[in-house]
């Protein structure tokens, strides 16, 4: 049996991607504040409710639902959870508290949840971190949601140097319809940055944006071979830029075991 490993599986693109596991027989290990109502009596969906912006507690992973994966293990791992940070918000105003819990959510657990993953015998194949063009091109009032990204950028780029033998797909997902782009486009103070009132007026435009289940499986079928497209361990790259170098079958992908 296969399992994968999903942060932020509440809704949005975590919820696609545990959906679309599920259904193609694989058990999947999901992590978020709330527990999605739809998955909670399937039988291969095992959730535990963990707050990312709290201190977190490696030794917490292993016991009770998560337990099996001691001997299972991951074959892959999707580090999908993430906040705005109120964005857009001028850097004067974002405080240094708000920046230290983006940064906590965004990056920082992360570094927690590779070092649960990475001690595993049976240690993931691939790891997909979603990361943001945020985090390498710097817009107005972006700056926890900037610094957080790059943080992780850096975090996947040294991991991936260390444990070669993982795969880490570090991507850019842009436009997609979430909760957190919500939030990033349709803010109250999106007014006050014209970048933001320039990419609400594309979030507007017809096909555009994204569904989470389209860029799940778009995510899926790049798991299941991350060297397509010149796609390097390690260094982040927009989603877009890599699809528009390999062909997906997303219409009729296989991820059985």
């Amino acid at each position: 049996m296969s399992n994968v490993f999903i942060s932020g599986v509440s809704d949005g693109i975590g919820f696609a991607l545990a959906k679309l596991y599920l259904d193609k027989g694989w058990t999947v290990y999901g992590i978020s504040r709330r527990c999605p109502e739809p998955l909670r009596a399937h039988e291969r969906f095992v959730f535990k409710s963990i707050d990312l912006a709290m201190p977190l507690d490696e030794g917490h992973f292993l016991k009770d639902e998560f337990s099996p994966i001691g001997t299972d293990g991951i074959r892959v791992a999707y580090l999908n959870a993430g906040i705005s940070g109120n964005a857009p918000l001028s850097a004067k105003e974002a405080s240094v508290q708000e920046v230290q819990r983006v940064l906590q959510v965004n990056a920082l657990s992360n570094k927690i949840l590779l070092d649960f993953l990475l001690a595993l015998d049976k240690r993931p194949e691939v790891i997909v971190a979603s990361a943001s063009i945020a985090g390498v091109r710097f817009r107005a009032g972006m700056l926890s949601y900037s610094m957080s990204k790059a943080a992780l950028i850096a975090l996947c780029g040294v991991y991936a140097k260390e444990y070669p033998e993982v795969f880490f797909a570090v991507l850019g997902l842009c436009n997609v319809d979430t909760h957190l782009s919500r939030e990033i486009v349709h803010g109250q103070r999106v007014h006050q940055f014209p970048d933001h009132v320039a990419l609400r007026e594309r979030f507007q435009t017809p096909g555009y944006v994204v569904q989470p289940e389209e860029r799940a499986r778009q995510l899926i079928e790049i798991a299941l071979q991350p060297h397509a497209g010149g796609l390097e361990s390690g260094q982040y790259l927009d989603i877009r830029e890599l699809l528009s170098r390999v062909t997906l079958n997303s219409d009729s992908f296989s991820i059985n075991e």
